[in-house]
């Protein structure tokens, strides 16, 4: 065993950093890597899926797999269980491993971080990275977070990481590096516009609702009129209601802020609003939306129910009241209807300054920090 453990992926960004010369090392790669091609040989390959996975013809990575596992015995396999058909395979010492790392002895999400748990296991007094960036969502979400944990298993052993990547550890200095926070003009100028449109919007609902009224006023007056553009007249009013409130939900979030901010600046001098406070926003609106949605179907089920009425109301007296019922039905649905556009303004706005925030949190750092993320998406 080498003082030295180098674990290698194939993330292009740094896969050909490592020196496949190099004599100083134990080289443990990943699933398919040799059988493949993508690098000649190795002294460990970790394969830690199961059967019937590394088993199969339909092998997405590599058809051939199956029959390299079969025939070679240079190379040991670190493997779930001892297999005859793999003559090189290995028990990998999950039970050991499980055992000494207590607390987090089930924390595995990917190769990578088996072979880290390994490393670490064996008493290397040196571990390097190569080709293992973890930027696809799967890995991003799930796996990341794994292999930064047993990094820091391993810096706390005192052991040397050598972690190749432009990206995976690098990022701001929360609290300490560059200025995340969104301008108080950001907010004002977002008020601006969206209340401009606002005012096009608004005036284009007054008119529906004034057509709406007009048709169920004719109605009212002579059945003869019918009813047969309530639905299409009332819908066309809620939508512009829902497309107002849209709007007036986004104003009400920046509105929030601006007070929250301006607060802060007359009691601190300075002002700042968190991610946090942004995400919740957003999650509390997307939370109500789905509630108001039981209003609306109970507000649109009553106004089709009572358009059936009204089918058949040719008597003055009795048609008149029905109307009356009629247009207290409509205020209830277009209000309900209303309100998710409110609650969906908020939940959109929140979401879109949520990603300003995202965006000056990714520039933050000086120009080091833009030198690192140019090179990663090199």
């Amino acid at each position: 065993m080498k003082r030295t453990a180098v674990i290698l992926g194939m993330h292009p960004g740094t896969f050909g950093e490592f020196d496949q010369t190099r004599t100083d090392c134990d080289l443990f790669v990943l699933n398919e890597m040799v059988s493949r091609g993508s690098i000649p040989t190795a002294d460990y390959v970790i394969q830690i899926h199961k059967p019937v996975v590394w088993r199969s013809s339909q092998n997405r990575n590599d058809k051939k797999h199956y029959d390299w596992l079969k025939t070679q015995t240079k190379i040991p396999v670190l493997m779930q269980e001892r297999y005859e058909d793999v003559p090189a395979s290995v028990k990998y010492p999950l039970d050991e491993i499980m055992a000494e790392f207590k607390g987090a002895e089930r924390y595995f999400t990917s190769s990578v971080a088996y072979g880290l748990a390994y490393a670490i296991y064996k008493k290397y007094r040196r571990i390097e990275v190569y080709g293992v960036e973890m930027e696809t969502n799967t890995e991003y979400a799930h796996q990341r977070p794994c292999v930064a944990y047993w990094v820091g298993v391993a810096y706390g052993k005192g052991i040397e990481v050598d972690y190749h990547s432009r990206q995976f550890f690098a990022s701001p200095l929360y609290g300490y590096d560059g200025d995340i926070t969104i301008p108080l003009e950001t907010y004002e100028e977002r008020v601006k516009v969206l209340s401009k449109e606002a005012e096009i919007v608004l005036a284009e609902y007054k008119k529906a609702k004034l057509l709406t009224d007009s048709t169920i006023e004719a109605f009212r007056r002579d059945f003869k009129n019918g009813c047969d553009y309530f639905e299409k007249r009332v819908n066309r009013q809620a939508e512009l209601a829902h497309a107002f409130n849209t709007l007036d939900g986004a104003i009400q979030v920046n509105q929030r802020h601006i007070k929250a901010c301006k607060i802060m600046e007359a009691e601190t001098g300075n002002y700042f609003i968190s991610r946090q406070v942004y995400e919740n926003e957003m999650d509390s609106g997307q939370k109500s939306w789905y509630e108001q949605q039981h209003d609306v179907k109970v507000a649109s089920d009553a106004i089709k129910a009572k358009e059936d009425e009204l089918r058949d109301a040719t008597s003055p007296g009795y048609r008149s009241r029905r109307v009356d019922e009629f247009i207290q039905l409509v205020e209830e649905y277009v209000k309900a209807f209303g309100k998710t556009g409110l609650l969906a303004g908020v939940s959109a706005e929140s979401k879109y300054l949520m990603g300003l925030h995202e965006q000056n949190e990714r520039m933050v750092g000086g120009e080091k920090a833009v030198e690192i993320m140019a090179e990663a998406r090199a």
